[in-house]
């Protein structure tokens, strides 16, 4: 991810866990698919969340795609599907009711594909940094 955002022309680095990098300043969320989705362990978590990008990672099958998608955008888009899939098995998932797992797939963030230029676009300085 990182070696991918300095082939775009950003600075990059790792924050913290490797959940989360710092590209051209900005602090994104990554999160890597192995198996065609991007699992979300809980929507209302990320729902309420502040991040600003998140990076969707899909290596599947030996691809190597990249979708940077604005937090909002996201979040937006999980807020409105996930009600959608909850009336579709009844309101209550069948095996697990408490769960509040969803997914991602490449098809519903396939605008997002490459969209490194997000990366150039003014932001709030990432925390860390002197002028923050």
């Amino acid at each position: 991810m990182v070696a991918e955002a300095l082939l775009q022309g950003y600075p990059a680095s790792i924050v913290g866990s490797w959940t989360h990098v710092k590209i051209n300043r900005r602090l994104a969320a990554v999160q890597l698919a192995a198996q065609r989705s991007w699992r979300i362990a809980d929507v209302n978590r990320t729902v309420t969340a502040s991040i600003g990008l998140y990076v969707l990672v899909d290596v599947t099958y030996g691809r190597r795609d990249f979708y940077v998608i604005p937090g909002d955008e996201l979040r937006r888009d999980l807020a409105e599907r996930y009600p959608e899939f909850m009336s579709i098995v009844g309101g209550e998932r069948p095996h697990n009711p408490t769960s509040r797992q969803a997914a991602i797939y490449p098809g519903q963030v396939e605008a997002w594909r490459n969209r490194w230029a997000l990366f150039g676009e003014a932001a709030q300085p990432a925390e860390g940094d002197a002028d923050a």
